[in-house]
């Protein structure tokens, strides 16, 4: 019998940058390829700022995964929504009307809910945060996996999120970290069953670690953030760090790559936008280490491809999961301050030795740990957990 999933997501394709979405859609297609029947049922909008419609809703097929667009019924004004979310989250949680918030953060599909009604066989819903799951999780037909992505953040602690967390039947956790934090948080979780390790880390053989340099004109040894430039990613933290870096010493460039934000005018900085695979990948093979600057993340896919790559990474040590990659793969530095910033990067520029055992180290645990046979397995396992009675 071939396996069988649908996937819920508020937004899917090769041009969405977003971690969690970025994760699906490897899953899809990674599963797509080892035979699974694959649907990916998500709405039609990319931006998540606005969910401004950008494709038609409908039915496709992408890199042989069937995609089922569904259409936003709202769109979300970010300035009116950043003001009333701040509002809402100011009111004591016993007075909140959550259900006017979860519309407004979207994306607001309830044709996807009401599909997800008279659907049958497994789900799985992801992000936690979003209208399609915390509205579709209870509509869909068991088994419900819930792979959630939370970090610690005020919305994890909504009374919907609680009720999303009692509808799954299994959870499914990028990390061990994630796993600690919704327990905390929702202690319901506990009681479910569970898995660890979503994704694997294909790293192509044919890496180039000075084609990216030349390419680009690049003279000096650099470091390299990638993802998307937004509030809450730790931009401003990297560029003050990397401008202490600078003052002592010119010799290093700052590569930002992905979308959004700027920093290019800053001295040393050079933003390169969005990367086709091949190049991003020497991008990173050529990096002195590749910088995750945010405190937020339940998963660093970009830290797993630098240590499946060989290189170490400098981490922002407020965050749990970071922290826990670091400790688990020994191929990263952690820092809590411009300074503690530009220390770990001085430390990996002069000491390539360092540098070198550390990506290796780190490249072997990605090589047995984030293996796909693995992932399939685990998630087949957790279906048929998640289906007993």
């Amino acid at each position: 019998m071939t396996d069988s999933l649908r996937v819920v997501v508020p937004r899917y394709g090769a041009s969405v940058t977003g971690g969690s979405e970025t994760a699906m859609r490897r899953l899809a297609v990674a599963l797509a390829a080892r035979g699974w029947n694959i649907e990916v049922w998500t709405t039609n909008a990319a931006d998540e700022a606005t969910w401004a419609a950008d494709a038609a809703a409908g039915e496709s097929i992408e890199d042989g995964v069937r995609v089922r667009r569904f259409p936003v019924r709202a769109r979300r004004p970010p300035r009116l929504f950043a003001e009333g979310s701040r509002l809402f989250f100011r009111t004591p949680a016993r007075l909140r009307w959550e259900a006017p918030w979860i519309a407004a953060q979207g994306p607001w599909s309830p044709r996807l809910v009401a599909a997800l009604a008279r659907a049958d066989g497994p789900t799985l819903f992801t992000p936690y945060l979003f209208h399609p799951t915390l509205r579709g999780i209870g509509a869909a037909p068991h088994p419900r996996i819930l792979l959630p992505a939370a970090h610690d953040e005020r919305p994890l602690r909504l009374r919907a999120v609680a009720a999303a967390v009692r509808h799954a039947d299994a959870l499914w956790f990028h990390t061990p970290e994630e796993r600690d934090l919704l327990v905390t948080v929702h202690p319901d979780a506990a009681g479910r069953p569970w898995a660890v390790g979503t994704t694997g880390v294909d790293v192509p053989a044919d890496l180039d670690a000075g084609a990216f340099a030349r390419s680009h004109g690049i003279d000096t040894p650099y470091l390299l953030h990638g993802g998307r430039r937004i509030a809450g990613k730790g931009l401003d933290q990297l560029l003050s760090g990397f401008a202490t870096l600078r003052a002592r010493r010119e010799d290093v460039t700052l590569v930002l790559t992905g979308d959004g934000g700027d920093g290019a005018s800053c001295d040393g900085v050079r933003a390169v936008g969005m990367l086709p695979g091949g190049e991003r990948w020497n991008a990173i093979a050529g990096a002195v280490a590749v910088v995750v600057p945010g405190a937020l993340e339940s998963l660093s896919l970009l830290a797993l491809e630098a240590w499946g790559a060989g290189r170490p990474c400098l981490l922002n040590a407020a965050s749990a999961v970071l922290r826990g990659q670091s400790a688990r793969t020994g191929g990263g530095l952690l820092f809590a301050s411009p300074e503690e910033f530009a220390d770990g990067a001085e430390r990996l520029l002069d000491d390539p030795a360092l540098a070198g055992a550390m990506g290796r180290a780190a490249r072997d645990h990605v090589q047995r740990e984030y293996q796909w046979d693995d992932v399939e397995a685990r998630l087949r396992d957790l279906i048929t957990r998640a289906a007993r009675p």
